[in-house]
């Protein structure tokens, strides 16, 4: 392979950065210093970048990525915020999604979109989100005895009232729609999901009992 071919190949690559992953840039900018300093490269390293070009940097990867940057419509950008805003609380995916959150300009690469958003996890965090919340806002619903101790003891064994059931879904398990509840008797909101409560048996009663404690 000619030396200076190889080298202008990889100048060039370093040009189209928009085109490759951020770990493809970093290692086409360590192949290219260690070009300029030693004059060549492994094969190894060769059979790697020319499969870098071939999947980003050829004529048919950018008519594909063309295709795909028109093709990245509202609801594309929508479910990558979905997934991002997850993830970021996941802690994975944290360089994709931090530019999905940050820049609503952002296009991923079509691979960099798929695994965050079409994989088991992302499905479920998507749905959830969508999914129309059980108990509206002003039903009064009650924490499960399941939940986590710290929120039942928030609500001081008292039903609560739903105030609002919307939010960045952090979690991929079953019910993990957010709810913003207040409980009877109490100032203080309180964040749970939806299956940490249930439709509260005997609303009137707790009222009745914190309407009675009120002094006017």
């Amino acid at each position: 392979m000619n030396p200076d071919s190889l080298k202008q190949r990889l100048q060039l690559a370093t040009k189209n950065a928009n085109l490759l992953s951020p770990w493809e840039n970093g290692f086409v900018e360590s192949l290219l210093e260690q070009f300029s300093k030693r004059g060549r490269l492994s094969p190894k390293q060769v059979d790697i970048f020319e499969r870098i070009e071939q999947q980003k940097l050829s004529t048919n990867a950018r008519k594909a990525s063309a295709a795909w940057v028109a093709d990245y419509d509202d609801e594309k950008r929508r479910i990558a915020l979905i997934c991002a805003k997850y993830y970021l609380k996941a802690g994975y995916f944290t360089g994709l999604a931090t530019n999905v959150v940050e820049d609503p300009s952002y296009v991923p690469s079509e691979k960099a979109w798929k695994k965050m958003c079409q994989n088991k996890y992302a499905l479920k965090v998507v749905a959830t989100h969508d999914a129309a919340p059980k108990y509206a806002v002003g039903s009064v619903v009650e924490f499960r005895s399941t939940a986590e101790r710290k929120l039942r003891k928030q609500a001081n064994g008292m039903p609560c009232v739903v105030i609002a059931s919307s939010g960045d879904i952090v979690s991929a398990a079953k019910g993990a729609k957010p709810y913003k509840i207040l409980p009877y008797g109490s100032v203080k909101v309180v964040e749970c999901e939806e299956r940490h409560v249930k439709k509260c048996k005997k609303p009137n009663k707790a009222k009745k009992v914190v309407d009675n404690s009120l002094p006017f």
